[in-house]
């Protein structure tokens, strides 16, 4: 949980260095994420209208740019570990969207998840996850 806290107050000291950030946080099922996008992500970002035209980036284009990180990353994304997309605003940003793809790990026994943010022009961003408590 430490970890966590470090990668995420590195988030915000390398985007408030280089430029202000967008900060998401959203409900996913049970999980609650934070991700944080540069505002010069959004510089020359494809706007969409939803009732006169078709989103910027398909589905299948979202979800090749999760592989490509994976490829990065020296693993393929394989079909069966993508278990939920949603399509969903950019928060105080007017036609400004983006998809959250959630992928099961493959790497451990126990039901893990990832959540990726993927904005309209192609970028990824993955998501920092923070499971409800039970009290």
């Amino acid at each position: 949980m430490k970890h966590l806290y470090l990668l995420l107050l590195l988030s915000i000291l390398s985007g408030t260095a280089q430029s202000s950030t967008i900060e998401i946080i959203e409900r996913f099922d049970e999980l609650k994420l934070v991700a944080f996008v540069n505002e010069g992500d959004i510089e020359d970002y494809p706007l969409w209208h939803p009732l006169t035209e078709v989103p910027p980036l398909s589905i299948s284009a979202a979800i090749q740019a999760v592989n490509d990180l994976y490829k990065v990353n020296g693993s393929e994304l394989v079909v069966e570990s993508i278990k939920e997309i949603e399509l969903r605003k950019l928060p105080h940003y007017e036609k400004y969207w983006h998809y959250l793809v959630k992928v099961k790990s493959a790497d451990t026994a126990s039901v893990k998840y990832q959540v990726y943010v993927v904005l309209m022009n192609g970028k990824v961003i993955p998501a920092l996850l923070e499971t409800e408590s039970y009290k």
